[in-house]
């Protein structure tokens, strides 16, 4: 292990750095609006770093070190600048932490942050993809020439130790896996998942004699550490890399475990695959974790999340149980712990995705009966799915997933989204959206990574991934004529594969069910039609979105506008909200003139007749104010 010193680089001012912002995510979700910390708290902290005769620029950069050694520092910075989609501290939460531990004044550290980048070499400024902030709000992390200071040229951190303790939860790959590196001190564990790769590699270090490991990230173009001799297993995480590094068949006496993707060749060493989780193995996670028993039996078949998942979703629970009051010496309950996954899986997902809020049921979707009776039969369907695959032995098909797809299909502003919503609250998950403009990448294989990542994080089932647009990925394979066909058509056949062993729950939603590639129908539990809301429903879609009835004249005739007016309900959302806004800004009670402008720029979106034929009892509201 690295020898701890007060350089920036070194290990000691990371680690303060580590536990000042886990301090400061306390204080932060105690009250987030606090403008400064109890002092008494930082009181140790303050006096360790005295002890420290470490520049601001130093801190800085240990700041950016803490944020890629520790995961969980990485996490807490990402909550303190309220940007799920950073993982790195920001100048502003830098000199808020400064001013709280180090006895800095806060405007004297932020200016320090600022300008750190042009006074050293090893700090740099990343500004968040997609978003116009302020430089105080972008990311501070090492240069490529910090990172091999750091990790290279210095004695290098052999990573994060991993206690594994645990009775192991996938025991017949783990003891495998324990022979083979017993007798060859090297073991490669595949795994499309790197979530499943590293859970195998918990349950073979529970079988070693150190029972536990090193677990260090390799990043590309990085050297290959080396095991120590008397130390434990060194885990090397392959999955950042594009291709695997030269790996000797014997690094000597140290224990050698290498998690990769199973796009990657193992060569002569021997391998182990490391599968997704069956529904007793699910199980034996939260026995594993220790969590009490009628939470486990509760939430298992509901998320299925690794060992090292629920360790940390425990933890945050029992800071939310204490935040709210709840007995210090009791478990968290299912609530509590669902809280804490959902949130948990929503940091996790990264840049690729929006957590979309999911507050509506489906006594709130206006819809005809067969579109709720088939969002009832798939809420059913994720339901009952344990039950189907352990209690009544329906045989699993070789390759086959447990996992849920949907296809949602109709003309823009006809529910899609709404009904999507409905699902994810409806079964207590989290719904993501997916960023394409993120996910689809101009080199090739980039959109292939990305949207593996999505499905893997996503597959702990903590959401519901919902492709917007979705034959924007999922179109139809064409004839190769070039290279871009090609490579179009590759990213359809990874989709076409991920659908097919997802274990979570997938909606596709799509203005142009014909556009998109026939392979994927065949994939789908549930394909919903959304057509244009009859006159009965856009009635109801009216007086859903139209302010109170306090807030609206007298004798608004809301018949006719749902007879006249053959709007989706997207429409009807936008016209009724642009005519309360009409109506405020004159202080006045919404009435038939605020929605004869409203429904005016609807009809000219939409491209259907405007004239005064068209508008009927509402053209004279036009005329009045011409």
């Amino acid at each position: 292990m690295t020898v701890m010193n007060a350089h920036a680089g070194g290990g000691r001012p990371a680690e303060w750095m580590r536990e000042a912002a886990l301090l400061a995510v306390a204080h932060h979700l105690q009250d987030n609006e606090a403008q400064s910390w109890p002092a008494a708290d930082w009181q140790p902290l303050a006096a360790l770093a005295a002890e420290w005769p470490l520049p601001l620029t130093g801190w800085i950069e240990a700041a950016a070190l803490a944020a890629e050694r520790f995961p969980e520092a990485a996490a807490a910075f990402s909550i303190l600048a309220d940007n799920a989609g950073l993982h790195l501290p920001t100048p502003a939460v830098f000199a808020r932490i400064a001013a709280a531990g180090l006895g800095v004044e806060h405007d004297r550290a932020l200016a320090a942050a600022l300008t750190a980048p042009g006074d050293n070499r090893h700090i740099g400024l990343a500004a968040p993809p997609g978003t116009c902030l302020p430089a105080a709000q972008w990311g501070l992390r090492l240069t490529p020439e910090g990172l091999a200071r750091t990790f290279r040229h210095q004695p290098r951190a052999q990573g994060d130790l991993i206690a594994a303790t645990h009775r192991p939860v996938m025991a017949q790959p783990a003891r495998a896996a324990a022979d083979i590196l017993a007798a060859d001190g090297i073991i490669w564990l595949r795994s499309p998942s790197r979530r499943m790769a590293l859970q195998l590699a918990m349950d073979l270090a529970a079988l070693t004699p150190a029972r536990g490991f090193d677990l260090v990230a390799l990043r590309p173009a990085e050297a290959l550490p080396v095991p120590e001799d008397d130390g434990p297993p060194l885990a090397l995480d392959l999955f950042a890399l594009e291709a695997p590094p030269r790996i000797p068949a014997r690094q000597g006496p140290g224990a050698l475990i290498l998690l990769a993707p199973d796009r990657f060749d193992a060569g002569q060493l021997r391998a182990i695959d490391a599968p997704v989780f069956t529904p007793s193995q699910a199980r034996a996670a939260w026995d594993a974790a220790g969590i009490d028993a009628a939470t486990a039996d509760a939430l298992a078949p509901r998320f299925q999340l690794t060992l090292a998942e629920l360790i940390a979703a425990r933890q945050e629970a029992e800071i939310l149980g204490s935040l709210a009051g709840d007995a210090p010496d009791g478990q968290p309950g299912p609530e509590r712990f669902t809280a804490a996954i959902r949130a948990a899986g929503a940091r996790r997902m990264g840049p690729f995705v929006t957590n979309v809020r999911s507050d509506v049921t489906l006594d709130d979707l206006v819809a005809g009966r067969e579109i709720r009776s088939q969002l009832a039969d798939a809420i059913a369907w994720r339901s009952a799915r344990t039950r189907v695959w352990t209690e009544m032995g329906v045989p699993l098909d070789a390759g086959e997933s447990q996992g849920l797809t949907l296809l949602f299909s109709g003309p823009p502003g006809g529910g899609k989204t709404f009904a999507a919503r409905c699902l994810a609250n409806a079964l207590g998950l989290n719904l993501y959206r997916t960023d394409l403009s993120q996910v689809v990448s101009k080199y090739i294989g980039e959109t292939e990574k990305n949207l593996s990542r999505i499905f893997d994080d996503a597959e702990a089932g903590h959401g519901i991934l919902f492709f917007d647009e979705a034959d924007a990925i999922f179109g139809k394979r064409s004839e190769v004529k070039d290279a871009h066909d090609r490579y179009a058509n590759i990213e359809v056949g990874f989709l076409l594969q991920r659908l097919e062993t997802f274990g979570g729950i997938v909606v596709l939603a799509t203005n142009l069910r014909a556009n998109l590639d026939p392979a994927f129908t065949r994939r789908m539990q549930f394909i919903v039609d959304f057509p244009m809301p009859q006159r009965a429903e856009r009635e109801l879609l009216w007086q859903r979105n139209l302010p109170l009835p306090d807030w609206c004249e007298d004798g608004l005739d809301v018949g006719m506008l749902a007879e006249r007016f053959r709007f989706a309900g997207g429409n009807i959302r936008n016209a009724a909200v642009a005519a309360a806004h009409l109506a405020a800004a004159e202080r006045a009670r919404l009435g038939p003139r605020h929605l004869a402008r409203a429904v005016l720029r609807e009809l000219e979106k939409s491209g259907l007749p405007r004239g005064a034929e068209d508008l009927g009892p509402l053209a004279r509201w036009l005329e009045e104010a011409q």
